[in-house]
């Protein structure tokens, strides 16, 4: 979410996004966490506009500017506004008065100086510490904004006494709601919180995921239908971000998901649902594929439409059958032998409104379930020779 936050902010004021990543601390840096951003801010469409000479749009990692940082650190101890204790850290001393963020959205926010304490600025074995190498950085790469999340409050409040000492302007900031879970608790991998990189696995548009974070961190943006990221960055509003915690409601997904299939129009949602059963092994005819598109608007992500699209186009295996399948089977065989071909959309509807039995037993005999794509798709999907087979191997059996 604050990464989506940050997207719509650099869209709305046609600034530049850039990614830093905090590998001061070795004890808790994580193998592999670095690609992972990348690939996931690369699936959402968030692009990096600037990174340093490692290559184009790399992220900056703050290991490698470490030289930079300990020297604003040993500045402030020439100048006596930090000191360096006896086992070599140093430290920024505790504030001698209240500390006031002037958060973009929340207003003036005080946080007492007996809850700040000294902020280690370099740690004794003369590493830096998250909160020089962001101050610095901030500096240097001529930051404006800051929007992160509302845990980050009493960070703020140092980096602004850091700033002051430095004797230089701090960014402004905006702190974000956190996300918690049902029971309140903030979410995590532990909690069985679903990340960005599970939410493609699982067939979500990109565009939907980016819709349903924007919605979370900015109330404004409730007000409009399912929108792109730039339609999203035009309601966006710092100033009118959401406060406290908040809860990433899955029936909002689903129904942002559904909207943003639609928004894809039908030839182009077959061709993505065709590409994720190729993926997966299916071999299905792309033109019938393209038929049943416009019949999927019950799908909330890919990999539904996919599933929707299997209960159609291989062949069922029909259990249970009853009377009642017997009299749809023959009514389609008494409908489709005179035929020369299939039925289009319109035919069909007018078809079966004329069958004279029920459509779910209906739907049975053409695909072996009680629910899926509305029937006059599936109709126009299946030639009249499949037809006729599915009917007939229903009166064949016992």
């Amino acid at each position: 979410m604050v990464a989506v936050a940050n997207h719509l902010l650099r869209l709305k004021q046609g600034g530049v996004f850039v990614l830093r990543i905090d590998d001061t601390d070795n004890e808790r840096y994580l193998e592999g966490a670095e690609e992972r951003i990348r690939q996931d801010l690369a699936w959402l469409g968030i692009a990096v506009d600037e990174g340093p000479d490692q290559g184009p749009h790399a992220p900056y990692r703050q290991s490698l500017r470490a030289d930079q940082h300990l020297a604003v650190a040993e500045q402030l101890v020439a100048k006596g506004t930090a000191r360096r204790e006896s086992d070599g850290a140093i430290v920024l001393p505790p504030a001698s008065a209240d500390v006031t963020i002037n958060d973009l959205s929340r207003g003036a926010i005080r946080i007492p100086a007996e809850e700040l304490g000294a902020t280690v600025l370099v740690r004794s074995n003369g590493l830096p510490t998250y909160h020089l190498a962001n101050v610095v950085d901030d500096h240097t790469m001529a930051i404006t904004h800051v929007l992160r999340g509302e845990d980050h409050i009493v960070n703020s409040a140092r980096q602004l006494l850091l700033c002051a000492a430095m004797g230089v302007e701090p960014p402004q900031f905006a702190h974000l709601p956190i996300v918690v879970g049902d029971d309140g608790a903030r979410l995590s991998k532990r909690s069985g919180a679903v990340g960005v990189a599970e939410l493609h696995a699982q067939g979500w548009l990109a565009s939907a995921v980016v819709d349903w974070l924007a919605r979370s961190a900015c109330p404004p943006v409730t007000a409009l239908p399912a929108a792109s990221a730039a339609e999203l960055a035009q309601v966006f509003d710092p100033t009118q971000l959401g406060h406290g915690t908040t809860k990433l409601d899955p029936i909002l997904l689903g129904k942002l998901g559904r909207d943003h299939l639609a928004l894809l129009g039908a030839d182009q949602l077959a061709m993505r649902v065709l590409a994720r059963l190729e993926e997966q092994g299916a071999r299905v005819d792309a033109g019938s594929v393209g038929l049943l598109a416009p019949g999927l608007g019950d799908a909330e992500n890919l990999q539904q439409a996919a599933d929707l699209v299997l209960g159609v186009l291989p062949t069922p295996d029909l259990q249970d059958l009853g009377e009642g399948e017997r009299a749809a089977a023959t009514a389609l065989i008494a409908a489709y032998q005179p035929r020369d071909g299939g039925v289009d959309l319109d035919a069909a509807k007018s078809l079966l409104d004329g069958l004279g039995v029920g459509k779910r037993s209906v739907r049975r005999v053409l695909t072996a379930a009680d629910r899926g794509i509305p029937l006059p798709f599936v109709l126009a999907a299946l030639s009249r020779d499949e037809v006729l087979a599915r009917a007939q191997a229903v009166l064949d059996r016992p």
